[in-house]
């Protein structure tokens, strides 16, 4: 009985995963990835669900899961989504710390598969407006987990979670903190030399001094 219970339970936490991952319109091999139920299981699911839900089966995604890395890095707004993104699943531990040898066989999991949905279903409340798709989080966690083209770091104005493009020259900076410095750069080529046009306002993400140290505790 014992035994009976347990693979119920196991089999019970894969159907929900299931459906929850449906709910997010992942494809069918991705939800058979991470459930390990068989394909023509999950298509019976799409069934149920969409008649319960009362909607159109044809809705699903079809065809390839996002493969294209440039997704994550092409405008300042994808760069900071990434990075939201990748510090969520390191908070819920999506992502081990550590780098792994092959992330698409050692990462999947049910346990796993319910932090991730976890941590997008957090993510689409803070960011609401998003593109990214769940299998979007899919790819970028699997290549960050690998570690050969996306390395995570902080930014060094900040200390934020960056997630960077290993073969791109850009800094270690966050997009705020990258646009501020950039604005400070414009404001000293324009500046005269006259010290009261000077930009004076305080850089509020680089660590304070000493004296200002003291000046806040009293």
């Amino acid at each position: 009985m014992r035994i009976w219970g347990h693979r119920y339970n196991r089999d019970l936490q894969r159907y929900n995963l299931a459906l929850r991952m449906i709910a997010h319109e992942a494809r069918t091999h991705t939800i058979c990835d991470w459930t390990g139920l068989p394909d023509d299981r999950i298509r019976n699911l799409y069934q149920s669900y969409y008649h319960e839900h009362g909607k159109n089966p044809a809705s699903r995604r079809r065809g390839p899961s996002p493969q294209s890395l440039a997704f994550f890095f092409g405008t300042a707004r994808s760069r900071s989504e990434s990075a939201a993104v990748v510090g969520l699943c390191y908070l819920l531990d999506v992502l081990p710390a550590e780098t792994l040898s092959n992330p698409r066989r050692e990462l999947p999991s049910v346990w796993r598969g319910q932090k991730l949905c976890v941590a997008y279903e957090l993510y689409l409340e803070l960011v609401p407006q998003t593109v990214m798709t769940l299998e979007h989080v899919v790819l970028l966690i699997m290549t960050v987990a690998l570690g050969h083209e996306f390395q995570v770091g902080h930014c060094i104005s900040c200390g934020g979670v960056i997630v960077i493009d290993r073969s791109s020259l850009r800094r270690w900076s966050c997009t705020h903190c990258g646009d501020h410095v950039a604005r400070r750069s414009e404001v000293d080529l324009e500046w005269d030399g006259d010290p009261a046009k000077q930009e004076s306002q305080p850089d509020l993400f680089r660590a304070p001094s000493q004296r200002e140290r003291k000046r806040i505790r009293t």
